[in-house]
């Protein structure tokens, strides 16, 4: 799952501990993709320091989503079906279909959560802004992280950018994909492509607005 989807089990929380902890292995994959954290050996040096506990109540919250999303047949039927309907666009391309399915999804998640109002942003952008940066920078130490400030650099572009507002538009959500994939494969220009997928979220939104609630649900039972 994506950022605001991994922030909507926590929407109604004023611990910004908990909500930077929620999206923190996700930050920390974006920051720097060679870092590999392991908390949980770590579990004791958190105890009794309530804005650390909170921190890795979130990561463990966030595991254990993404493991449960995962595995659930939502997953599964949805990527399955958005790869038939990607085959096609990316057959000219280096694209792998599988790659943009699973993405896609996770992003459409997102737009979704906000465009019917089930949060808003600004209060996600506003519980990072008031994160405690000396408890951040103690936990990111004690799980032996080389450079705690690569998290910080990311974090400080991260809420300038607020880039998470334009997921509203499916459009912006097609281009945040062809962005993605530039990481992975070398593209040129891919306007038409872009396009071509925004055509293809427009659809699937149809199909996965009248669902999606049931599986936020099925996650938090």
């Amino acid at each position: 799952m994506n950022f605001l989807a991994h922030y909507y089990f926590h929407r109604y929380s004023h611990d910004p501990e908990l909500i930077l902890g929620c999206v923190l292995p996700d930050f920390l994959k974006n920051a720097d993709k060679r870092v590999r954290l392991q908390p949980e050996r770590f579990e004791r040096q958190f105890l009794n320091n309530p804005k650390l506990e909170s921190l890795y109540a979130g990561w463990k919250h966030h595991v254990e989503a993404d493991r449960v999303f995962h595995n659930l047949p939502f997953f599964y039927e949805h990527t399955h079906a958005l790869r038939l309907r990607f085959d096609p666009v990316v057959a000219d391309s280096p694209i792998r279909s599988s790659f943009l399915s699973h993405i896609a999804l996770e992003l459409m998640l997102d737009h979704l959560l906000l465009s019917d109002d089930a949060l808003h942003e600004d209060h996600f952008y506003r519980e990072l802004m008031a994160v405690d940066r000396s408890t951040v920078r103690r936990f990111l130490e004690i799980c032996e992280m080389p450079d705690p400030d690569t998290l910080f650099r990311f974090l400080d572009q991260f809420i300038e950018a607020r880039y998470l507002s334009s997921y509203r538009e499916l459009s912006q959500v097609a281009y945040a994909l062809i962005q993605i994939c530039r990481r992975v494969w070398p593209l040129g220009p891919q306007h038409l492509l872009q396009s071509q997928i925004s055509e293809q979220l427009v659809f699937y939104r149809k199909i996965l607005r009248p669902e999606y609630k049931a599986l936020f649900e099925s996650i938090a039972d």
